[in-house]
């Protein structure tokens, strides 16, 4: 087949969740076979260095990126805001990147055309103008759920307000892109039934987002010590996640054993504002995330307000690091608590567990060998792949 991905963000480097999500099928789409087209925003923000996003990603397929400034405006924003618009998606459009979609499309026949997300809305027209085989959507978040989660754990009357309206925006904006393809790729079963709820007539296909074990190479755990958050802050929910775990939950570890520490790295980190924190370290951007956590031993997920799946987890499990995250965190895989990861939701549980851990009162190391088997079987990218591409054929034919 003929793959077009067309993305609001080059999955490169290999930093977050979004951008491997992406690059693993990428990847996997050529491996198996199919001739593979990324198509690319860049947000002036992100830094990507392009020349090495260009050179490992043609490896896969043919590439093609266009800059754009997503900064957020004051002056658009509450002409969105008047205008009961959604401003989080309409940022994303640049005349430059429809024009170069539009010869693109003129040029070449493809049997799929793949969209990346809700933020790439704004060419699904153009697309459905000059496409004649599958359009689909692959949702890698419900947006207006995180936006939802946002609005309901802010306390700032003025703040809710505002964060309630940018839901509701995305909410009606993400329901009219349903209608408009094919079928939806959605990482979860919850994100699916989400969709179905808001569109009963909707076609989904859920596929997790997949991990490359070969990269994620088996490295367990040795302790219990060394706890690590991995993450770009630049994404609203891992700098609530994070700021939350630093008030509330790393002052209530630290009395509990003099060995404890807690590692962050990720894209966006502001070191001079944990500058104060004990038993805190801080890594900045790292280029490859393995190497930041094979030597490491427990991932931690504080997330209050994501949705889709977290690839951190996913790495975390395929790596044999010990996974501690809350529900909502964790929420999209197919686990059972105790047996694949450990589940705390309030500081005071964080502690509990802690304290379990210490005294030896949790088998972790059976734990972390049921979630790197977890993993082999059902979050291998290869097979996810071969399973998605084998429903978008059955849709062709």
């Amino acid at each position: 087949m003929k793959i077009l991905q067309i993305s609001n963000r080059v999955p490169w480097p290999l930093n977050e969740g979004g951008n491997i999500g992406i690059y693993n099928y990428t990847r996997a789409y050529s491996e198996l076979g199919h001739e593979v087209t990324l198509y690319c925003l860049d947000g002036a923000k992100h830094n990507t260095p392009l020349a090495e996003a260009y050179k490992e990603l043609r490896k896969y397929a043919t590439v093609d990126i266009v800059s754009i400034d997503t900064d957020v405006k004051v002056l658009p924003a509450l002409t969105h805001l008047l205008l009961n618009k959604s401003y989080n998606v309409t940022r994303f459009f640049n005349q430059e990147f429809e024009d170069k979609l539009i010869a693109l499309l003129k040029e070449n026949k493809f049997d799929v055309v793949q969209l990346e997300g809700t933020f790439v809305g704004p060419y699904i027209g153009i697309v459905n103008q000059l496409h004649t085989g599958l359009l689909a959507l692959r949702m890698h978040n419900v947006e207006f759920e995180i936006w939802e989660r946002l609005a309901k754990n802010e306390t700032n009357p003025i703040k809710k307000v505002y964060l309630n309206k940018l839901s509701k925006q995305l909410k009606k904006y993400e329901t009219q892109l349903l209608q408009k393809v094919d079928i939806v790729v959605p990482v979860t079963d919850d994100d699916s039934e989400k969709f179905k709820e808001i569109k009963p007539t909707v076609q989904c296909l859920t596929i997790p987002a997949g991990i490359d074990l070969d990269s994620w190479k088996y490295s367990p755990s040795q302790d219990i010590h060394e706890w690590y958050h991995i993450g770009s802050m630049e994404w609203h929910a891992n700098s609530e996640a994070v700021n939350w775990y630093l008030k509330d939950i790393h002052p209530k570890l630290i009395p509990l054993d003099s060995k404890y520490k807690l590692h962050l790295a990720g894209k966006g980190i502001n070191k001079t504002a944990f500058a104060s924190y004990d038993r805190l370290i801080v890594k900045d951007n790292v280029p490859r995330a393995y190497e930041f956590v094979k030597n490491l031993d427990v991932c931690v997920v504080p997330l209050k307000s994501g949705s889709g799946i977290r690839l951190k987890i996913l790495e975390a499990m395929a790596a044999g690091k010990l996974v501690v995250s809350t529900t909502v965190g964790a929420q999209g895989i197919n686990y059972i608590a105790g047996t694949h990861l450990l589940i705390a939701d309030t500081p005071s549980q964080y502690a509990e567990v802690y304290s379990q851990l210490q005294k030896g009162e949790i088998d972790w190391k059976t734990i972390v060998k049921n979630a790197r088997n977890l993993v082999e079987e059902h979050y291998s990218t290869t097979a996810l792949a071969k399973k998605q591409l084998d429903q978008y054929t059955s849709l062709l034919k």
